[in-house]
């Protein structure tokens, strides 16, 4: 074998090493923007919970969303509905949507076939219940204000299925 022949070889070896790197580097690029993707939906989630959880515990912080949302209507509703205070309507409301956003923030983010049967679960048991079902279907915060996604997932979940067919 000459020196060009083998010099040939060397710089088609070269050539596919770089390529390979390349590729290699795209797809850790690639899982480096996921797991970034990943995080900010948590934290998003997390500080929309976190909002919410404070009003839920803070009389001024609700009355100032109740007007200011324009909301007193809706918590009548929940009211008569459920058969508790409106103060306990508007406490049912942002509990349920916190839960509603943790949730989304965990569908948002799973990965495993463990995870979505885990998130499955917790929908199956959770949003069955009816005062949740009141505030999943009639809240303007609810299946409005989250992806259609998630809206979707939780309703093939908990819409009953016609089995006689």
């Amino acid at each position: 074998m000459n020196w060009e022949a083998i010099s040939a070889i060397g710089e088609i070896t070269g050539a596919l090493a770089v390529v390979l790197t390349l590729g290699y580097f795209g797809i850790q690029v690639r899982a480096a923007r996921e797991a970034a993707a990943d995080t900010n939906r948590l934290h998003r989630s997390n500080g929309v919970r976190e909002i919410m959880l404070a009003s839920i515990s803070n009389t001024e912080i609700r009355q100032a969303l109740e007007k200011g949302l324009g909301t007193s209507p809706l918590h009548d509703m929940f009211s008569k509905e459920l058969g508790i205070s409106k103060d306990e309507a508007f406490i049912m409301h942002w509990t349920m949507l916190a839960w509603f956003w943790l949730h989304w923030g965990q569908y948002a983010s799973t990965v495993t076939k463990k995870d979505v049967e885990e998130l499955t679960g917790v929908v199956q048991l959770f949003y069955n219940n009816p005062g949740v079902q009141l505030v999943w279907n009639n809240s303007p915060f609810a299946k409005p204000a989250l992806e259609n996604d998630f809206v979707n997932f939780v309703e093939e979940i908990i819409t009953p299925k016609n089995t006689n067919n």
